[in-house]
């Protein structure tokens, strides 16, 4: 390692810890900030705003596009693909299908289970297409918004930052050194004269100066392009409810192609047997003629005449 590497090393510990005694003495109310303008501070505000609820939108969605434990996400874009995973609502196809043929596909209930396995498979298809697309028109590209622009809006204003607390740093710097000239300090022969100490720290105060205004307008340009990017986004969003609302249609019109397909089955109602003549039916009222008196056994027995006439309730 070289020389120059060498202080360059230096010179940049030296900087990270002016920055860091300059941030600690404004938390501490020692130091005074710099601060923007009201303009700028309504940027950053739109920024932030911009940043946090798009990625709180993003969780979200990915809650629902992704809530099946089943389904990984690099299979979504191969559909195609013989192993890739199923959803919940294919699995349970499968199963009723399977059991349909178990029970028979000739018979009511087992021919019924194929079907409706059929549409749920279908209905799991479809849902897998409606993730994939939901990803290509909305997750995807907001993602891609976060990774390129606002990453780039969010380097730029940490690097404005540490010029701000370079600039401070300076602004302090001259501060202390002017009022070291003030008093009656013995100096070293051999050392920087007080003028020159002075013209120097204010000219690290200019440069300073300099690079944050610098930094400040190129931060500033592109917080400006933000609210841009927001007719964009939109877009977005009404290509991710143009995919959902197609994709609710498809399964509408299976369940209801399904719903037709059964109702023709048999009902529990037809599946009742069907009771003889002579059974008497339940909830009817019988009469009948006592023959031989009777006396109670118990308190629960009733007292009978002969002749008297009883009703029956058959429950």
């Amino acid at each position: 390692m070289d020389m120059e590497n060498v202080k360059q090393i230096f010179r940049d510990a030296g900087t990270a810890i002016s920055r860091a005694v300059q941030f600690t003495e404004e938390k501490l109310g020692k130091a005074e900030k710099t601060e923007q303008d009201p303009n700028f501070e309504q940027l950053v505000t739109f920024c932030d705003n911009t940043k946090q609820n798009t990625e709180t939108i993003l969780k979200n969605m990915e809650f629902i596009l992704n809530s099946n434990p089943g389904m990984r996400v690099e299979n979504l874009f191969f559909l195609d693909k013989k192993k890739s995973g199923l959803s919940s609502s294919e699995y349970l196809g499968i199963a009723m299908t399977e059991a349909g043929n178990d029970f028979g596909p000739d018979t009511a209930y087992g021919s019924a289970l194929i079907k409706v396995g059929n549409i749920q498979q279908t209905l799991g298809l479809n849902q897998r297409e409606f993730i994939k697309s939901a990803n290509d028109c909305f997750v995807n590209p907001m993602n891609k918004y976060l990774e390129t622009d606002m990453k780039t809006v969010v380097k730029e204003r940490s690097l404005l930052e540490k010029r701000r607390l370079d600039l401070d740093a300076c602004k302090t710097r001259v501060r202390k050194t002017r009022m070291l000239a003030t008093t009656k300090v013995k100096q070293d022969d051999s050392g920087p004269t007080m003028e020159e100490l002075i013209d120097k720290a204010e000219h690290d105060l200019k440069v300073a100066q300099e690079e944050y205004n610098r930094q400040a307008e190129i931060t500033k340009l592109l917080m400006e392009g933000v609210p841009s990017a927001h007719p964009q986004h939109l877009q977005h969003l009404l290509d991710f409810v143009d995919t959902q609302a197609a994709f609710y249609l498809k399964c509408h019109e299976s369940l209801m192609s399904l719903q037709s397909d059964l109702s023709g089955f048999p009902s529990d109602q037809d599946n009742v047997a069907t009771l003889s003549p002579d059974t008497p039916a339940l909830g009817r009222i019988q009469q009948a003629k006592v023959i031989t008196s009777q006396e109670p056994r118990d308190a629960h027995d009733l007292r009978l005449s002969a002749g008297e006439n009883t009703k029956n309730y058959n429950m």
